[in-house]
């Protein structure tokens, strides 16, 4: 049940009051050896929230040490029914301070209220959940062999992880890759966003509360100049994960290919397609989830579906309701439980989204909606949400992923057309489409080049999907599901022969 905004406001005081910033190494809280800190902003005030610890290469050393002898004392990975047991406690300690963590979560990255408490902390809660529960539904093999031999195929836990995360859903995003690297056995390293922090170094609390042992999980803020490339160049970290940029991502290839030629699991950027076939019936139905799709999280999302590919034939009825839908997005304080839309994450990337809009009204795109920068006189990164019509494919904002509350509609005349124009990029996470022709959807869904499809409503699937992408989207990695549990262990063939 949601509060009023006077009781968010009074609880997010409070909040402020003792929050923990430092470090978290060998199951302690730390300030960095060299010093440094920086300052994290509240996107929706523009004020500065506190100062967070700085990590140096040192104390970066310091946490793969205590990783790496708390893997090698197996305390955390010998013991399977240990860990389910430990995790879902956490998972239950947790979601008695979601809460507390849905308004820090609001605070530091500028998201409604209303999403942090009825989306990101149950999906957090319900993702370790889920992998907890996994840790013994994941069994051994035996092969087929001949009477004097047994060939037995087991997984091991892979060892030191790093994991680095994105700052456009802290908690979730920390779940995803935290709850399967340790159901696995792994210890781990991870950096949280410089921009997103808080609720990362105060879940680690939560951690050692419910029992993991010291030095299997370390958390450490900072740059990624430093944290991040000191991760990825270290020859004791066997695996690396991240969420974030595709240019980013490549760079982390390159380092694991200079150093140990560690694991690399990367989910990065998308373009992704909504595509509207003739037949709908229903239009409220599929404006109300394109608005969805398009302005959920301020479309600081990777699977925000900015091209929006309508026939022809119903462009002009579906336009006039998306737009009706988009415009009662309210747009405000975040901790306002009413307001669908908040503050994007920061100024610089405020600026480069509205260079974006500049960029489509250049290049002949029609603005039908907003595009500009309001509430001003209160403080705070707020854009209302850009609605461009007349897009062709070869256009920037057609092409490039922007990364907020902009999106273009684009039409098509037959479905070999909308299949050639919805796989021109250089991304593959997600793609949405709207039909009532089960024949149609099976072959877009074939045929559109994408890791995650839905059909008839814009999700990204459940914990028990796989969610990752083709092409620049992804590399090798899916987080969610059985399939992360078993991304993170090695197999290994064992071949006995009896005399």
């Amino acid at each position: 049940m949601l509060l009023k905004t006077s009781e968010y406001k009074e609880l997010a005081k409070e909040i402020s009051k003792n929050l923990e910033t430092r470090a978290f190494i060998n199951g302690n809280y730390v300030e960095s050896l060299g010093g440094k800190k920086f300052k994290t902003i509240n996107p929706a005030t523009e004020e500065v929230i506190t100062e967070v610890t700085s990590c140096c290469e040192k104390d970066v050393e310091m946490a793969i040490n205590a990783a790496k002898a708390s893997f090698e004392s197996r305390i955390w990975a010998k013991d399977p029914n240990f860990r389910k047991e430990v995790l879902l406690k956490f998972a239950n300690l947790f979601e008695e301070k979601a809460q507390e963590f849905a308004i820090l979560e609001t605070l530091d990255s500028g998201k409604p209220i209303f999403d942090t408490i009825q989306t990101d902390l149950p999906e957090t809660i319900e993702c370790f959940r889920f992998h907890a529960e996994a840790i013994d539904k994941i069994q051994d093999e035996i092969t087929p062999s001949d009477d004097n031999t047994l060939n037995i195929v087991v997984r091991e836990s892979i060892g030191v992880v790093a994991a680095i995360l994105p700052w456009n859903f802290p908690l979730q995003m920390a779940a995803w890759k935290l709850a399967p690297i340790l159901a696995a056995g792994n210890s781990v390293l991870v950096k949280p966003s410089k921009l997103t922090s808080l609720t990362l170094i105060k879940l680690a609390a939560l951690f050692k509360e419910a029992g993991v042992p010291d030095g299997v999980i370390n958390v450490l803020p900072g740059s990624g100049s430093v944290v991040g490339n000191y991760l990825a160049m270290h020859n004791e970290v066997s695996l690396l994960t991240f969420t974030g940029s595709t240019s980013v991502g490549k760079s982390l290839l390159e380092c694991a290919g200079r150093s140990n030629a560690k694991r690399i699991l990367l989910e990065m950027g998308g373009k992704s397609p909504t595509i509207v076939m003739p037949d709908i019936d229903d239009f409220d139905y599929v404006a109300d989830q394109i608005a969805a799709a398009t302005l959920w999280n301020m479309g600081e999302n990777c699977t925000q579906n900015s091209r929006v590919l309508i026939h022809e034939d119903i462009k002009e009825k579906l336009t006039q309701c998306i737009l009706d839908k988009v415009k009662s997005w309210t747009i405000g304080d975040p901790l306002n439980p009413k307001n669908r839309l908040g503050a994007l994450i920061e100024e610089k990337h405020m600026n480069e989204v509205l260079k974006y809009v500049e960029i489509g009204k250049n290049e002949g795109g029609k603005l039908l909606y907003g595009g500009e920068r309001i509430l001003t006189e209160t403080g705070g990164y707020f854009v209302r949400p850009a609605v461009f019509d007349e897009v062709t494919p070869d256009m920037a904002i057609a092409k490039e992923e922007i990364f907020g509350p902009v999106f273009a509609i684009m039409t098509f005349k037959d479905i070999d057309e909308v299949i050639k124009i919805a796989n021109d990029t250089e991304y593959g996470l997600q793609a949405s489409v709207y039909t009532n022709d089960m024949h149609i959807a099976h072959r877009l869904t074939r045929d559109i080049k994408a890791g995650v499809i839905s059909v008839n409503s814009f999700t990204e699937g459940a914990a028990n999907t796989p969610f990752g992408g083709y092409k620049q989207s992804g590399f090798f990695g899916r987080d969610r599901s059985i399939w992360a549990n078993k991304q993170y262990t090695e197999t290994k063939a064992i071949c006995m022969t009896f005399k």
